[in-house]
This record gives structure tokens, sequence and C-alpha cells, in this order.
């Protein structure tokens, strides 16, 4: 189902968009949809699940988005998203983004998974979620999905969790500095993943088939080495701790 098919209410208007709570840390930032005409690459989206205190913001500008009861959270943290968009079944403030999308409640898309779709309309390739995991269990899974979704996509996306962070890659490869620190953990999301390779890591795998029913890729450990995953053919869920530096 399309946003388009979904939508029974789109409201529009352009406010401000305030800054950071001390919760982030630094400085204030500026949420803007565009920048002399070019469409905002980076995209940040706020769900209602879990905060940790661990969340940091991407460098420069980007468009922000509430899915649903994100939006309270967003608030209580000093942000004023750009855009609301969800159901409304769990949003408790007045919404005042400068963009109000309201979704049928029977819909196929997650609120999640519509705010997703629309920042991609807008020219997101890079995406950062944040209270997209505790709760209910059945929301973090199908986040981890959206993850999925974004990689099949070609677009890459960052799942904040408890002091970890989750991501996925499509027939693509994945770096880190040497300056990594903690664990990291690969699971295959394809029913199998053909030519997987760790390499920089405590245990090494060279054009292995990694396959979802068997976890050989978990609780692996960054040592001071540059560290590269990769698959040939297939997707792959990758956890590693806030420590890690990664090579975009």
């Amino acid at each position: 189902m399309s946003i388009e098919h979904s939508l029974f209410q789109r409201d529009l208007f352009y406010g401000k968009t305030e800054g950071l709570s001390a919760f982030f840390g630094g400085p204030p930032f500026s949420s803007l949809q565009k920048k002399e005409g070019k469409s905002v690459k980076k995209v940040c989206i706020f769900g209602a699940g879990s905060y940790y205190g661990n969340e940091k913001l991407p460098e420069g500008q980007f468009l922000s988005l509430a899915a649903d009861g994100g939006y309270d959270m967003a608030l209580r943290l000093g942000v004023l998203p750009d855009i609301f968009i969800g159901d409304g079944d769990s949003v408790q403030s007045p919404v005042q983004a400068a963009e109000k999308i309201f979704l049928k409640p029977e819909k196929d898309d997650t609120d999640t998974l519509s705010a997703v779709r629309l920042a991609m309309e807008r020219g997101g390739e890079i995406f950062y979620f944040y209270g997209c995991t505790g709760g209910r269990t059945a929301h973090t899974l199908a986040n981890l999905q959206v993850l999925s979704f974004l990689a099949e996509k070609r677009r890459k996306g960052f799942l904040l969790g408890n002091h970890e962070i989750f991501t996925c890659i499509k027939n693509d490869e994945i770096q880190f500095s040497s300056k990594s620190e903690g664990m990291i953990s690969v699971f295959s999301l394809s029913e199998k993943s053909e030519g997987v390779s760790e390499t920089g890591l405590k245990y090494t795998l060279n054009q292995y088939t990694m396959k979802n029913t068997y976890p050989i890729g978990v609780s692996n450990e960054f040592i001071g080495k540059r560290a590269k995953i990769k698959v040939e053919n297939g997707s792959l869920l990758v956890i590693y701790t806030e420590k890690a530096v990664l090579e975009i």
C-alpha cells in the first residue's frame, strides 16, 4: 500500500525547528528540508519506543520525522520534527510539526515504514532511527525489517538501540575504523547469504555461506584493525557497539 493510498488528511504549513535538549549534547541543530534547492540526504526518524540516553544526531542538515507517538518523545527531547506521520493512535500532544500527515488506522505499512517511504520520496539516502527498539518485540522486529527494506532499495539505515547500533547490508559491504572497540555480530536475513567475508576481527570468515538457521556470526570482536563485513549475494543484519567507528 503506497502512502498516497493510505492518506486521508494532509495539512501543509511551514514553521521553525527548535534546538536540542541536553539529552543529546552538543550544539543546537537545524533540521531543514532543503538547502540551496537540493533535497536533504540524511533523515532522522523518531519512534515511540525506548530511549537510552546515548543517542547522537548526525552532523549537518537533515530531515526529521516523527512516527506517531514518536512525536511526544521528540518534544520531550526538545526536538520539533519537520514532519509528523501516523494514524494518531499513540500520539498524545497536539501536533505542531511543519507538515502533518495522518494515515488510516487500517493499513499495510507501519507508521515507521510510511515515514521511510515519504523520506525516500524527498531524496533521503541515509536514515537514523531513534526510539525504534524496546516496547513491543513485534515493533522492534518490524523496524529491523525496515532496515532490510532500505538495504534492498540501496539506502543505508541505522537503528540506535541500547548502546548498540543495528544496520543491514545487501550484496554490499560495511567497513569500520581501526579505532573501533567492543562487539559486533552478523546474522543472515536471507535463507542463505553467499560469499560472506569478515576481516580485521577476532574471528574471520572467507567466502562463507551463512544461513539464517545457524548463528555463526554472533559475538565477534574488534581487535584494533580496520574491519570489513562483505556479502556477495544475500542480506545481513549487522549489530555493533556504539564504540565502533563506522566508515561511510
